[in-house]
């Protein structure tokens, strides 16, 4: 009772001295509650209005050349805005941005002239293809009527029809995926802080040096920093999953392409929450370990700014719709993103879920071990 006393003690100072930091506290509240919710619905908010523009926005297409009847009636029928005039008037005008795109014509080569940097750069040149791909078909169609052959039977030879089975919307799914690389960054940069300040920190205020006069163990010490590191990062993760949940609700009332999105289960916000701890547990301890071994509070910033990157790259695996599996359960980081994702999205497996917990919880283990050694060094401590 005595130990587990002193650690919280321990635990109630680090956590006192976490809300007089300003930085991590702003990390911590701030940054989950407004920032990247606000930064994930600006995104998701830009994308979709490009994506359900207006054809309005990107139809107005030069021609540096005469345009025939077939042609005409392909640009009719797309409700293409035809602007015509010579390459060099067209060029200006598209420098100017009079015009989204333009195309030329030399010995039956059609050339397309647009834009990447353009928002609406890529609708235009769909477009264009598909102006050209209608009067191509016009011109064949022509041609083999003149030779008393009926173009839909050539054309037509085999239909194609496509079926999407995945069950929601791949641009959907992309987005879902950047949700808890989110949430799992703020946690990593609120436990550098954290961790930073509870180190590093005190060894430069000289406070560890008294801490160390009162009759506590090592693992003492370090139990109540991992605690409160812990604490700090699991109030950053749900906050940040609770905010960047509410963002999802509300696109998914407003936006077509979120429409249909499911609420979480019961068992899913438990299982969230579960994962939330462990990742809170393991990017703590690794977030201690680093910062200890630094001689000085700014080596310990250097140290540990590695962490937040590799913090994102998980993100790209789900965004590109990669699914977790036995092997992927088994990797840190990339086993907690992949893992929420199914959370989100409803689709759980139970066996992976456990593989995930156990995984972590062995990670947080080995490294807690070695965090208690350094601890015991004189070296690490008056470094």
């Amino acid at each position: 009772m005595k130990t587990k006393g002193m650690i919280f003690e321990i635990v109630k100072k680090e956590i006192r001295d976490v809300i007089r930091d300003k930085k991590t506290l702003l990390m911590m509240i701030v940054v989950p509650l407004i920032l990247y919710p606000l930064m994930f619905g600006f995104i998701i908010t830009l994308e979709d209005s490009m994506m359900n523009a207006d054809e309005s926005e990107y139809n107005k297409i030069g021609f540096a050349f005469e345009t025939d009847k077939a042609l005409d009636t392909v640009i009719e029928e797309l409700e293409i805005k035809k602007i015509t005039g010579t390459e060099n008037e067209l060029k200006e005008k598209f420098d100017n941005q009079e015009i989204d795109a333009y195309i030329t014509l030399n010995d039956k080569k059609f050339t397309i002239y647009y834009s990447e940097g353009n928002a609406y750069g890529q609708a235009t040149l769909q477009m264009a293809y598909e102006m050209i791909e209608g009067y191509k078909k016009a011109i064949q169609s022509q041609m083999l009527t003149a030779e008393g052959l009926i173009p839909d039977e050539i054309f037509n030879v085999y239909t194609v029809e496509t079926k999407d089975v995945s069950g929601k919307d791949a641009y959907t799914q992309m987005m879902l995926g950047m949700v808890p690389s989110f949430i799992l960054m703020t946690a990593t940069l609120t436990a550098i802080f954290a961790a930073i300040d509870m180190t590093a920190g005190e060894k430069e205020r000289g406070t560890l040096e008294t801490l160390l006069t009162f009759p506590l163990k090592n693992g003492d010490i370090i139990g109540g920093k991992f605690i409160a590191t812990t604490i700090c990062t699991v109030i950053s993760s749900v906050i940040g999953f609770l905010s960047m949940y509410g963002v999802l609700l509300y696109l998914s009332k407003n936006l077509e392409s979120f429409k249909g999105m499911e609420l979480l289960s019961i068992q899913n916000i438990l299982f969230a929450l579960i994962m939330f701890i462990v990742f809170g547990m393991l990017i703590s301890a690794i977030a201690i370990i680093i910062a200890s071994k630094a001689k000085s509070f700014k080596e310990a910033q250097n140290s540990t700014q590695p962490l937040a990157f590799i913090s994102i790259i998980p993100m790209f695996l789900s965004m590109m719709g990669t699914k977790l599996d036995s092997t992927l359960a088994l990797i840190p980081f990339v086993n907690v993103n992949l893992l929420l994702s199914d959370i989100i999205s409803n689709t759980v497996n139970m066996q992976y879920f456990i593989i995930t917990i156990v995984a972590n919880i062995v990670f947080v283990f080995i490294i807690m071990k070695a965090v208690i050694k350094l601890f015991k060094s004189d070296k690490i401590l008056f470094s």
